[in-house]
This record gives C-alpha cells, sequence and structure tokens, in this order.
C-alpha cells in the first residue's frame, strides 16, 4: 500500500484524527489464541460477576493492539512507527463494545521525525473512557 499521506513538516501540535473498533468475539479469540492468557477473569463470566462485573472483562491488551493497529494505518506518514506507548487503562471493556480511539497531536520533533499523540480510548457502547494514552511516533 502506498501511502501520499504528508511527511512530519506538514503534521502540526493540535492535529486530530480518530478511528472507530470492535471489540469483536473473533478479536477477543484471536488475542487469547496467541497469549494464551487465560485468566478466569477473562475467560469465566460467573467469575467475573464473582468480582463485580457484569460479565468477562477482554484484555486490555487488546486495546494496545487497537492503537498499534490506527498509528500503523491511520495515522499520516509514510509507515508510521511506535517508539512508546503509555496507557492507562479506566474502565473494562466487554466482548462487542465499540472503542473509538481519538487522537491528538502534542508535540512535533522535527529534527528527530517524532510526533507525540494523546489518545482518548471511548467505550461507545458503554459511554466511557477505557483508556488513556500517549503515543511517540516516528514518521517518515
Amino acid at each position: 500500500m502506498t501511502r501520499t499521506a504528508p511527511v512530519i513538516e506538514a503534521i502540526q501540535e493540535g492535529f486530530r484524527t480518530s478511528h472507530c473498533y470492535v471489540l469483536s468475539r473473533e478479536v477477543f479469540e484471536h488475542f487469547v489464541a496467541a497469549f494464551q492468557d487465560t485468566n478466569p477473569l477473562h475467560m469465566d463470566d460467573q467469575f467475573a460477576r464473582s468480582r463485580g462485573f457484569p460479565r468477562l472483562v477482554t484484555h486490555g491488551a487488546i486495546l494496545n493492539g487497537f492503537i498499534s493497529h490506527f498509528v500503523g494505518v491511520h495515522f499520516p506518514g509514510n509507515a508510521p512507527l511506535e517508539h512508546s506507548v503509555s496507557i492507562q487503562y479506566k474502565s473494562p471493556c466487554h466482548i462487542g463494545d465499540r472503542i473509538s480511539i481519538e487522537a491528538t497531536v502534542t508535540q512535533v520533533s522535527q529534527a528527530v521525525g517524532v510526533v507525540t499523540l494523546d489518545l482518548l480510548l471511548t467505550n461507545l457502547t458503554r459511554n466511557c473512557v477505557a483508556a488513556k494514552a500517549r503515543v511517540q511516533v516516528g514518521v517518515g
């Protein structure tokens, strides 16, 4: 895929972009198959209910995967690359939830080709913040 998005000189502080994801059963099952995290909180509705959740809680790391996809596919630049991610999980997510990622460029370091993004991950299904993240991205 050829990317024609702007290079770092065209990315300004305050630039905003967003994309939505669905935390589908397929995504969940692929994550479990790949990483074998079978903690009962993630696998057993009854166990999750005993801990105060309405049903099993999906792995927070799935949100990290959405962030990786967002940066790699939807953020401007020629093959952007995550340098670092700092994430705070705010509210649990469940299978079927719709997650919106809204990114705001908060810093542009043209000399080293890096931008800093503040991300807000909103659970649209539950109308709450799922996570907040700060990501440093190398932009070609």
